[in-house]
């Protein structure tokens, strides 16, 4: 889905937001940054959860109810997601920065075309979700 910005680039903007280009480095940092935050949403669920139906199974609850392991797992599991994933989307944030000396040698001389006045230290990218 985002394999675009792999290729082609993610738009870099200026601090007013100005549209400067588009960059691959920070298109491969964006989606890199969106793939780990993901994998953080994922992890307590398959971590804590087979912990808590193992418990639940020592008690004897689902031996008696056996019916009850897909609602409670399912119930767990959106109760997780709902808690971590607007933490998970928190680690990195929204529109991120990174130094202009970091870009494509290609997207810095374009950006010193269009603004040979003033050069940017920093450009900004959304990073998605």
């Amino acid at each position: 889905m985002r394999s675009a910005e792999l290729t082609e680039g993610t738009p870099i903007l200026d601090e007013n937001g100005e549209k400067l280009g588009k960059s691959t480095v920070v298109g491969r940092r964006a989606v890199s940054q969106v793939v780990l935050s993901r994998i953080l949403m994922a992890s307590p669920g398959m971590t804590i959860l087979p912990f808590v139906m193992q418990s639940l199974e020592r008690q004897k609850l689902l031996i008696r109810y056996p019916w009850l392991g897909a609602p409670i797992q399912i119930s767990l599991v959106g109760l997780m997601l709902s808690l971590v994933t607007p933490l998970c989307c928190a680690v990195f944030p929204q529109i991120s920065s990174i130094p202009f000396d970091k870009l494509e040698p290609d997207v810095q001389a374009h950006i010193k075309e269009i603004r040979s006045d003033r050069l940017p230290s920093v450009v900004y990218y959304n990073k998605g979700l």
